[in-house]
């Protein structure tokens, strides 16, 4: 009748994300990707509560065979991955709803940087675990104001060592599999990670950009710097000095992934990744940015010292002109006259 129609209509749009390619069936998992913090702590976030939280949020399911329901983990040199039971879904209805794909084991990689990478969770599992997440992070973004990332993966089972290592793996909006693992979920989050926290630092850039042309403007009126505008100024030179240093060493945009470094097949995902989302080409825009802030800064400093040494030279003034008036005293006698009291 009508209810079963609505119920074939639903699962036509759920299969959005399983379509069938020759006699191989390709099923699409969702990927987001958040910017939730500048710094995760991921020794406590994971030591201390994390596991069990994320148990809670995904109960009642066994991961493997010890009859253990805490989430299998991996640690790499700045995340940690969560390893997530399948959604269960109860009717066609709840898996159009949460953007899932039932069936298809669901992965969480939170990076020390302040990334969060989801695999095949929806929404609302993702606002749980992000809200737990903050509790161990330090300047955590307001809900809404992240930097936002999605992307999908098509896994499609047995392909041939010939489709994986071709160039058609990487599709503008999915990237082809032939399975989700540890080392396909490293490859892609890594990327995703990279790309927000990219956006993330840009925007920054852009606020400190703001914040000099301020400065330059005020600069440009009166000529010189005023006290508050010193602490703003240094304020500036270090927050673009930290970013930079992020760039390098805590999201390590120009290093290589070492899964991809170290398996062959998994570079491909990672090198056609990295050149769909531009991340060379966004890091150099950035770099180019924080180089623009240090070239100003250098004005700035400049204008500093001269004001600074400006002062010196009238206190210099002062003292010689005191020095001498108190030599002419004396030969005139009149110091004497001073200090005698007469």
């Amino acid at each position: 009748g009508l209810s079963n129609y609505k119920e074939n209509d639903i699962i036509r749009v759920t299969k959005a994300y399983s379509t069938q390619h020759n006699t191989d069936t390709v099923t699409k998992i969702p990927v987001r990707s958040l910017f939730v913090a500048s710094t995760i702590d991921l020794f406590v976030a994971s030591t201390i509560d994390l596991v069990s939280v994320l148990s809670k949020v995904f109960a009642g399911s066994v991961i493997d065979g010890s009859g253990s329901s805490h989430p299998v983990h991996r640690f790499g040199k700045t995340s940690v991955t969560f390893q997530l039971p399948p959604s269960s879904v109860s009717s066609a209805t709840d898996m159009a709803l949460s953007s899932v794909s039932p069936g298809i084991d669901r992965y969480v990689t939170i990076f020390r940087y302040g990334s969060v990478v989801f695999f095949n969770v929806s929404w609302k599992e993702q606002r749980e675990i992000i809200a737990e997440i903050k509790k161990y992070s330090k300047d955590s973004i307001s809900i809404g104001f992240e930097q936002r990332e999605k992307y999908e993966i098509a896994i499609k089972p047995g392909m041939t060592e010939a489709e994986i290592e071709s160039d058609d793996v990487i599709k503008g909006d999915y990237a082809r599999v032939a399975q989700l693992n540890m080392n396909n979920v490293a490859v892609i989050s890594t990327i995703m990670s990279q790309t927000v926290a990219l956006d993330s630092y840009n925007v920054t850039v852009e606020e400190l950009l703001a914040a000099l042309e301020q400065i330059n403007e005020n600069v440009k009126k009166t000529g010189r710097i005023a006290n508050d505008e010193k602490e703003a100024l240094f304020k500036v030179v270090a927050q673009s000095n930290s970013i930079f240093n992020d760039m390098l060493t805590k999201v390590r945009v120009k290093e290589r992934s070492d899964t991809a470094w170290n398996y062959a097949q998994y570079d491909r995902v990672y090198e056609g990744m990295k050149e769909e989302f531009e991340v060379d080409e966004r890091f150099s825009h950035v770099v180019f940015k924080l180089n623009l802030i240090q070239q100003n800064a250098k004005f700035f400093l400049d204008v500093l010292h001269n004001q600074k040494s400006n002062t010196l030279e009238w206190i210099i003034i002062v003292l010689i002109g005191f020095e001498c008036g108190l030599m002419l005293m004396d030969m005139s006698g009149l110091g004497t006259m001073l200090l005698s009291g007469s």
